[in-house]
């Protein structure tokens, strides 16, 4: 997707977060960004190396290619979440920005707002196992944004254990919940989608969970609006 920061392939989503971790050493303790996020996003980069470099081999089975897809979107969460809640500016100066392989924040003045409107949804199950597909639409009363302002969905997601997560859970990468959320603010797996059904995968050990998602329109200048109501689902 043309407007969107984090690359579309492999090699350059890779190439990015290797340039992220090696910029992190001297950087991160000023934009300050927890050691544990630096810690997990050097291990996912290290992790990806080596399951892309066996993929692209001749060697490569079924579950090698699966698995390099897992690894793939774990790396993207993390990136996406570091962006998300420190790369920002300030702290981050205009030089920073190109050092990272990031497009500068569009500061252009332009006559169409932020979004307006929510998105509400519905979750069904998709027949395969650990699969949830998300079905996404103006919320019932409300008109969809300006289509002049090349919107899309922000989707996010976030996963409660029974019982709700402990803290090292919630401290995990998978950022488990503690409690079941109120709006989309407490939720942090973050998905931008154009279309209006998204099929999420989940792992075998979250089997029985309870998932929470919850969407709200977004721009090309990553602009927001309203929150739509928190659906639940049990992962199947």
């Amino acid at each position: 997707m043309g407007t969107d920061w984090y690359p579309n392939s492999r090699d350059e989503q890779l190439h990015m977060v290797k340039t992220w971790n090696t910029v992190f050493v001297m950087q991160a303790s000023m934009w300050n960004i927890p050691q544990n996020h630096i810690s997990q996003l050097a291990t996912d980069a290290q992790i990806a190396e080596t399951i892309l470099d066996k993929v692209k081999s001749g060697e490569r089975t079924s579950i090698d290619v699966v698995q390099c897809n897992v690894v793939f979107k774990n790396m993207e969460t993390e990136a996406r979440f570091i962006k998300k809640h420190y790369l920002l500016m300030p702290p981050l100066t205009p030089a920073d920005f190109p050092a990272l392989l990031l497009p500068l924040p569009d500061e252009t003045h332009s006559p169409i707002g932020p979004p307006t409107g929510q998105p509400a949804l519905t979750v069904t199950y998709s027949g395969g196992p650990h699969l949830l597909t998300v079905h996404l639409a103006p919320l019932a009363g409300t008109e969809p944004p300006n289509k002049r302002g090349d919107y899309g969905y922000a989707l996010y997601r976030g996963i409660m254990p029974k019982g709700g997560a402990t803290l090292e859970q919630a401290a995990g990468i998978k950022h488990y919940l503690l409690k079941e959320p109120l709006s989309g603010d407490e939720l942090l797996h973050y998905r931008f989608t154009r279309r209006k059904k998204e099929h999420v995968n989940f792992d075998a050990d979250e089997s029985g969970m309870t998932v929470y998602f919850c969407a709200r329109y977004e721009n090309q200048k990553g602009e927001h609006g309203a929150w739509g109501p928190v659906a639940a689902a049990i992962i199947p």
